[in-house]
């Protein structure tokens, strides 16, 4: 692939990226001595991590969609129009930010519980498909669309993996006991999905600036509507208890 086309991905997987770098990089250096403390009770560890998780993927599952929706104000106010075929592999690869975030913090607990052997493994098999799959994206497709679905699909799989082999061998534990954490962040993300997309189906011609305050709006107003009506946080509560002190 020509020089132009790996400057337009490297531009997308920076932004991809920077959602990554600002939150587990500050989260995975804490976990690991704390969770240490835990590994002679895997039973806590996994509990104790699942809340984690189910936080995470409160956060990681809606920016997946919402950087999804709103790629293309996002690539032109930071970068400009030439930098505008960027913005569809970007697009691609922001619906992997939600799991990357959850990833990103298993080799903590992989050696918080001393199983340094499965997070070998897993490293492994993670390196091996997602060179496998970058190949194919270059070689076999041959456009930037295609490397970043690669990615994408390489970043599921190895999601599916690690934590398969995280609840089968080190926690010994079902893998439904994390099915349950993210299935309602999940939905969370699928009400999101259709409110954007209603709103990016109307074609409206509205400014850069103007267009993402509108998503944002409609993105705060969603979380604020399901967190009210689940009382998943109680965000309300817990915003008065900090007034009154």
């Amino acid at each position: 692939m020509s020089m132009g086309a790996l400057g337009y991905y490297e531009k997308s997987y920076r932004l991809m990226m920077l959602p990554l770098q600002n939150i587990t990089h500050v989260i995975s250096p804490v976990m690991h001595p704390v969770f240490s403390e835990m590994q002679d009770d895997i039973s806590k560890l996994a509990m104790s991590y699942e809340r984690v998780i189910r936080l995470l993927a409160y956060i990681g599952f809606p920016l997946s969609i919402f950087l999804y929706f709103t790629s293309t104000e996002i690539t032109l106010i930071l970068f400009g129009n030439q930098w505008i075929k960027s913005i569809a592999p970007f697009q691609i690869l922001a619906l992997s930010v939600g799991i990357q975030i959850i990833m990103s913090t298993s080799g903590s607990i992989f050696q918080a519980a001393n199983d340094t052997k499965s997070m070998f493994i897993c490293g492994l098999f993670s390196a091996t498909l997602t060179i496998s799959s970058l190949l194919v994206g270059i070689f076999v497709f041959k456009t930037l669309e295609a490397v970043s679905w690669s990615i994408c699909i390489a970043f599921t799989v190895n999601f599916i993996q690690c934590y398969w082999m995280m609840y089968h061998v080190t926690f010994k534990r079902q893998l439904n006991n994390l099915t349950k954490e993210i299935i309602k962040p999940l939905m969370l993300s699928m009400l999101l999905l259709v409110v954007l997309h209603l709103f990016s189906s109307m074609k409206l011609e509205l400014d850069l600036y103007l267009s993402i305050l509108i998503k944002g709006s409609l993105f705060i107003f969603c979380l604020t509507i399901y967190f009210g009506a689940t009382n998943e946080y109680n965000l309300r509560d817990k915003l008065l208890h900090r007034l009154r002190k």
